[in-house]
């Protein structure tokens, strides 16, 4: 009789188990079905570059993506995600254009020497070469040099020698002069010597410099000007910047929180965009807007472009 009572006792308890068994079959069942009827969802890698989990690199707009009842391309879902408008598409960089451009250490372009200058500043020599970008700059400086103050004596004196001879003017060792995007200017004189250009009398160009997209690269060297551009120079003139210290700052505005401000009754923007880990780098643009894409000499790009972000 002790052990009928036993086995009765025990009945219950294992029908329960069976029962949390067969329920947990069920649940598990459900998830694996689910698992693979589900779409993967989209996930965002190196704040910029948008993947799912069985492809890298751009997503093709034609895979659909439905959002409670309304449909939308992959890509369309991506912008969303990283608050981008929807016209935005990207220009695919390879690893080593992070080193090129006018903020970075290695122009893009060919050198040219000089055969556009005006005759409103002189050379050193014909051996001098710069960026043609650069090239036009200095033309409008020294036109408006002369316009404003009645003076041609203006010169280049250096461009891209990194390590000048003896007996140079400027001895300094200044590396962005590889860049071929600096001059180092210098006044030439009614006898013919050459002056070297000093904070006493280069007043005009340390407060009109950028301008024409000139800035001082290295503190405290007032002849030695670097061609950025207009718009960043007009920034770091205004903040009181140098390049390093610019292209530091603008690694806190990532595509999604760019920067924000006028120049010349415009509305612009400027954001920052970190290389990828490895290979090139998939960088935001607008598609229907112009914009300017340089390096930062290190780890990503900077780009500006006109109007905003709604």
């Amino acid at each position: 009789m002790r052990r009928n009572k036993q086995k009765q006792s025990t009945a219950p308890v294992l029908t329960v188990t069976a029962g949390f068994v067969l329920l947990g079959l069920v649940w598990a069942g459900d998830g694996i079905y689910r698992h693979f009827r589900t779409p993967k969802e989209l996930i965002l890698i190196d704040e910029r570059n948008f993947e799912t989990e069985e492809a890298s690199g751009m997503i093709s707009a034609s895979e659909p993506l439905k959002n409670d009842s309304e449909e939308m391309t992959v890509w369309e879902a991506s912008l969303e995600l990283a608050g981008l408008p929807a016209d935005y598409i990207t220009q695919r960089l390879a690893e080593e254009a992070a080193q090129t451009g006018i903020l970075a250490s290695v122009p893009d372009t060919p050198a040219s020497n000089f055969q556009n200058k005006n005759e409103y500043y002189h050379l050193k020599d014909n051996t001098l070469q710069v960026q043609e970008t650069a090239v036009r700059a200095m033309n409008a400086l020294a036109e408006a040099y002369f316009t404003e103050t009645g003076r041609s004596d203006l010169m280049i004196y250096s461009t891209t020698e990194c390590c000048p001879s003896e007996g140079a003017l400027y001895p300094d060792f200044l590396p962005d002069r590889s860049t071929g995007f600096c001059l180092d200017l210098a006044f030439l004189n009614d006898d013919g010597t050459i002056s070297v250009l000093s904070e006493e009398n280069s007043l005009w160009i340390t407060e009109n410099a950028y301008r024409f997209g000139f800035v001082f690269s290295v503190p405290d060297v007032v002849y030695h000007i670097r061609y950025v551009g207009k718009v960043h120079a007009f920034l770091m003139h205004q903040q009181n910047l140098s390049l390093d210290a610019y292209l530091e700052v603008l690694r806190n505005y990532p595509v999604s929180e760019p920067y924000h401000f006028s120049y010349e009754e415009n509305d612009m923007l400027i954001y920052f965009v970190p290389s990828a880990a490895f290979g090139s780098t998939d960088v935001p643009v607008p598609g229907n807007r112009e914009y300017e894409i340089s390096g930062n000499g290190r780890d990503g790009f900077i780009v500006r472009t006109s109007g905003n972000m709604e």
